[in-house]
C-alpha cells in the first residue's frame, strides 16, 4: 500500500504559447477544486489565458506538488523548476500520449481520488546536471544546469563536424568526431537517443547513456555507464550545449563540461496502475503484426 503524501494544493503550468488550452485548464481546475484540492495557476501561464497567476516560487512555497498542462517538453521544464523545491510532478497530455506524462484529460477524474488519499504511484527519476567552467583548472563554474531527458554536445555550424574528448573519473576516455554526442538519462532514452541509434533503458535505473550522432567512424558506438561516474568533456571546435532540446549554450574550445548524475531524483506521479511496457508498445507499435 502507497503511503503517499495527500496532495492538497497544486500548482498548474501550461504548454507556452498555447492560448487554446483555456477550456482544458478551467476544466481540470473545476474538477481539482470540487474534490477539496486547491489550485494555484503559475502566472506565465495565466498570462498566456489572461487570468491572474502566481509567481513559481511562490506557489513552490505553498504546494504539494505541480501538474502540467501539454505534452512531454512542458512536463520536463516544469520537471527541472520543481526540483530544487523537491516536489513531485504530474503531467497531463492534452496531445499524443506522451512517455512521460500520466494520462489524458477525461481520465483525471478518476485519479483524483489517489491524489487525496496518497495512493498514487511515486516515480524517481535520474537526473544530470552539467557544471561548465572556463578552463580545465577552474574551480568555479560559468554555469550550472539540469537535464532530465538529456544534454546535447553539438557542432555549431551546419557543415562539418566537432571533436569531443570525453574524459570518465578525470582519466582520458575517448575522442569522438561527430556532428553530436547525446549524455542521457534513461528517461531519455526514448527521446533523441532513440533516434540515434542509442538503447531504450528503463526509466527508473540509474544510468549515463552516451550515444554519438552520426560518428565519423564505426568504432564509435553508444555505451551505458552507472551513474556513479563523473564525466568531463572538451571540445576542439565552438560547439553547442543544448539542454532536453530547449535550451542552448555556447561551448568554447577552452571549456570544461563537467556532467554527473545527482542523488535527488525527480519525483513524478502516476495512476498505481501504470505499466512503463504498454506505453511503450502503444509508442512504437511493437507486438503488432505488419
Amino acid at each position: 500500500m502507497n503511503t503517499n503524501k495527500p496532495i492538497r494544493k497544486v500548482g498548474i503550468v501550461l504548454r507556452p504559447s498555447s492560448p487554446e488550452l483555456k477550456g482544458v485548464f478551467l476544466q481540470t481546475r473545476e474538477m481539482l477544486e470540487d474534490s477539496g484540492i486547491e489550485v494555484m495557476l503559475e502566472s506565465i501561464s495565466g498570462g498566456m489565458i489572461e487570468l491572474l497567476g502566481l509567481d513559481f516560487a511562490k506557489i513552490a512555497s505553498q504546494c504539494d506538488g505541480f501538474i502540467s498542462l501539454g505534452g512531454d517538453g512542458t512536463l520536463i521544464s516544469m520537471l527541472r523548476r520543481a526540483f530544487f523545491y523537491n516536489l513531485p510532478c504530474m503531467g497531463i497530455n492534452t496531445g499524443r500520449l506522451g512517455f512521460l506524462t500520466a494520462f489524458m484529460p477525461d481520465q483525471l477524474q478518476a485519479f483524483i481520488p489517489h491524489l487525496q488519499n496518497g495512493s498514487y504511484a511515486l516515480e524517481s527519476h535520474l537526473v544530470l546536471q552539467a557544471l561548465v567552467f572556463e578552463s580545465k583548472d577552474s574551480t568555479t563554474p560559468l554555469h550550472s544546469i539540469l537535464a532530465i531527458n538529456e544534454f546535447l554536445i553539438n557542432k555549431h555550424e551546419l557543415s562539418g563536424m566537432v571533436q569531443i574528448d570525453a574524459h570518465i573519473d578525470e582519466m582520458y576516455f575517448n575522442s569522438y568526431r561527430c556532428d553530436g554526442l547525446i549524455i542521457g538519462t534513461p528517461a531519455g532514452s526514448t527521446a533523441y537517443n532513440i533516434s540515434a541509434g542509442g538503447s531504450v533503458i528503463y526509466p527508473y535505473c540509474r544510468n549515463i547513456l552516451l550515444t554519438p550522432i552520426a560518428p565519423h567512424s564505426l568504432t564509435q558506438r553508444p555505451l551505458v555507464l552507472s551513474d556513479e561516474f563523473v564525466l568531463e568533456f572538451y571540445v576542439k571546435q565552438r560547439a553547442k550545449l543544448i539542454i532536453d532540446g530547449q535550451e542552448m549554450l555556447d561551448i568554447l574550445p577552452h571549456y570544461k563540461v563537467q556532467i554527473r548524475a545527482l542523488p535527488q531524483s525527480a519525483m513524478l506521479i502516476y495512476p498505481p496502475n501504470r505499466d512503463y511496457f504498454s506505453v511503450l508498445k502503444e509508442k512504437f507499435s511493437w507486438g503488432q503484426e505488419h
